[in-house]
């Protein structure tokens, strides 16, 4: 029987703070190794490393990319979503990637990419031994790095024709 008063809160309550906890800690998995996130500043003459085009068409907004961008979307639903979510939003125990590589450099992603991350409640495995994924670590980062800079919106993207490529 429960006391006078009592709900669910409290439960409720501990847990969120749990939840916080471990999504917190998840995304220290793109972090540097003393836990502090590294700052990337975006070189201003190096062009993007995707090419996306998005149109308005019936009302729904289509995006294409570049044969390039789009071997990092499969390779990245046939792989990493599986962890990090589908579009790369994040989950309870890996970190939405869309908002890291807004604070991370390409040297520190090809580097966990390869080498994988022990966090403090997850562990990210290095794909360097991988062929379906290591021949494609810069198709990876100009999906991602699409998706982050919010230039590809979260969905299937269609391929641009060869004439329109990077």
């Amino acid at each position: 029987m429960k006391p006078a008063g009592f709900t669910n809160s409290l439960s409720k309550a501990g847990l969120i703070i749990i939840t916080t906890l471990l999504t917190g800690a998840a995304t220290l998995a793109f972090a540097d190794g003393d836990g502090t996130e590294t700052a990337s500043s975006p070189a201003a003459d190096k062009p993007a490393p995707y090419t996306v085009v998005c149109e308005e068409t019936k009302g729904k907004t289509v995006c294409k990319v570049d044969k390039q961008t789009y071997i990092g979307w499969r390779t990245y639903h046939a792989v990493c979503h599986v962890c990090h979510a589908q579009d790369a939003v994040g989950s309870t125990f890996a970190p939405n990637l869309v908002e890291r590589l807004s604070v991370i450099d390409e040297a520190r992603f090809m580097d966990v990419i390869a080498n994988g991350y022990t966090g403090q409640i997850g562990v990210m495995p290095a794909w360097k031994d991988n062929p379906n994924v290591n021949r494609k670590y810069n198709e990876l980062y100009g999906y991602l790095k699409a998706r982050s800079d919010g230039a590809l919106q979260p969905g299937r993207p269609k391929r641009l024709p060869k004439s329109r490529t990077r």
